[in-house]
């Protein structure tokens, strides 16, 4: 018996829904992933963790991911999703530049007080988490090290938007600086810049670029 024209169109359409279902249920696991990260730590990430935030049946983030690393991998991979639009944002600075040091201090103040919104801060704190996982995890800290190669090459090619004339040199440098600043500002509120001091500092790394 022959397969008609419609038949095949509504397999095709069985399978693209069926493939957006699976897209949209791994998201889910990994948002929550992120959630429990951000309240329970890494101590707290289990897949029955995962399954109880996210609200799926028990056995689901298993059935998706099924060791540690692959949920971790999926959790990174979701976070990088979640920074796309903050990378936009400076990519589309690329053409309006070079920036003077201290305007260009200005522009990435705001983005790292935007990391630190009440609606932003989980998932910053979700990335650390992430960081000590991969310190503990070999497997896992080779994808996170391509995800940082991937924003290092990008903290190259921004660089001389603000005006930098050695952006190979001083791409890990602002990488490091972006860490650390996060760090102080979310979790050491004694020792936490205002807003000022915080554009001072990315200024006086720009003005030595």
């Amino acid at each position: 018996m022959s397969t008609t024209q419609a038949e095949i169109r509504d397999r095709r359409g069985v399978g693209v829904d069926r493939r957006t279902v699976v897209t949209h249920r791994r998201a889910i696991i990994a948002d929550a992933a992120l959630e429990v990260l951000e309240v329970d730590g890494g101590r707290g990430l289990t897949h029955r963790a995962v399954d109880r935030r996210a609200g799926l049946p028990q056995g689901s983030t298993s059935n998706y991911f099924p060791t540690r690393e692959a949920l971790l991998t999926a959790a990174l991979a979701r976070l990088v999703e979640h920074e796309r639009p903050s990378v936009e944002a400076l990519e589309a600075l690329v053409p309006l530049g070079p920036f003077e040091p201290r305007r260009a201090a200005e522009l990435v103040a705001d983005l790292i007080q935007s990391w630190l919104t009440p609606e932003r801060a989980g998932l910053t704190v979700a990335r650390h988490e992430l960081f000590l996982e991969a310190r503990r995890r070999p497997e896992f800290q080779l994808a996170l090290d391509q995800v940082r190669r991937d924003y290092l090459v990008l903290a190259e090619q921004l660089l001389p938007t603000a005006g930098c004339r050695e952006p190979h040199r001083h791409a890990p440098e602002l990488l490091a600086l972006l860490d650390g600043l996060l760090v102080n500002q979310l979790f050491q509120p004694a020792t936490a810049f205002s807003a000022p001091q915080l554009v001072d500092r990315l200024e006086r790394f720009f003005a030595s670029c």
